[in-house]
């Protein structure tokens, strides 16, 4: 008789995705019981370690269901890599360099990928002048789910987004006038192609969450040229951050010149709820949200640095 693996699902977490976290662990965790695994919940804080080193030789896989800080920058991977313990998605170097949108930006330039131009800045520079003509981007160089995220347009008061934010360094760049598009990857093989259509100027967090009129479209009318950039771009981001597992790229096309293709960020722990992007995708592929979680705890390893 087979043994049935325990799995350990790994969610909440320290950073301002934890409520985002525990609905992809949640369903997760139904996947999982109905493919037949043994699952444990773990909300993850300060005494995560301490409790790892005492339950560890009971888990045969840790399911990272974490996102944001902590759960998809290197950090929770470097304790996984200690503890020697199988886990899912990416390992230390490639979460960390993943979630660093500044560093990320400069490896998918060297290798020839277009990226929005950007810098790092702090509040207070910012606020003597705007460094790129209206409208353009700031957010935190390091976080997820579009937390932060702001277009500053001509009438924008940057003194009020810059007050309601907690960071004194951001990323500052270019605002792409264009069409949203995403890819998920499954250890480097695209799994497909999903364009989004938001109701608000771009995909942030309110239409990734909250909106239901955001629009979302397998590119059957998109060019076949078009297209095979994506795709390329997507396999060359994926690589040059040595990312393993299940890995989704962002991108925006620019609505004038369509042969202007940028790579917005990669996301090395994709939510993973029903209706998130990954599942959306995985499910136009012809693989169910059951079967695509069963093949990433099949997936998991150690030593991924």
């Amino acid at each position: 008789m087979i043994k049935v693996k325990t799995v350990a699902i790994l969610k909440g977490g320290l950073s301002a995705e934890r409520d985002i976290s525990k609905k992809s662990a949640q369903s997760v965790k139904i996947a999982l019981k109905s493919k037949g695994y043994n699952v444990i919940e773990v909300d993850v804080n300060n005494e995560f370690l301490s409790w790892a080193i005492k339950n560890k030789d009971n888990v045969d896989v840790f399911f990272n269901a974490l996102h944001g800080q902590w759960g998809e920058d290197g950090k929770i991977q470097g304790v996984l890599e200690y503890l020697g313990v199988p886990y899912t998605h990416s390992g230390v170097t490639a979460s960390s360099l993943g979630m660093d949108k500044e560093l990320s930006k400069k490896i998918f330039k060297n290798e020839g990928i277009k990226v929005p131009e950007g810098k790092v800045m702090a509040n207070n520079q910012i606020l003597k002048k705007d460094p790129f003509k209206r409208p353009f981007i700031i957010k935190p160089v390091s976080e997820g789910s579009s937390f932060g995220v702001h277009i500053i347009k001509k009438n924008t008061s940057i003194e009020k987004v810059i007050k309601g934010m907690k960071e004194k360094i951001i990323l500052v760049e270019e605002y792409i006038q264009g069409y949203d598009y995403t890819v998920a990857l499954m250890n480097g093989k695209v799994l497909g192609v999903l364009k989004i259509i938001p109701k608000q100027s771009f995909y942030n967090f309110s239409a990734k969450y909250k909106s239901e009129k955001t629009i979302y479209k397998y590119p059957k009318k998109t060019s076949h040229e078009m297209l095979e950039k994506i795709i390329k771009y997507s396999k060359l981001a994926n690589k040059a951050i040595k990312c393993t597992g299940i890995t989704r790229v962002d991108f925006r096309v620019n609505y004038k010149n369509k042969d202007d293709i940028y790579v917005l960020e990669i996301n090395t722990q994709p939510g993973l709820t029903k209706s998130s992007l990954v599942p959306k995708i995985a499910k136009q592929s012809g693989i169910s949200f059951n079967n695509l979680i069963d093949w990433i705890v099949k997936d998991a390893k150690i030593n991924k640095v």
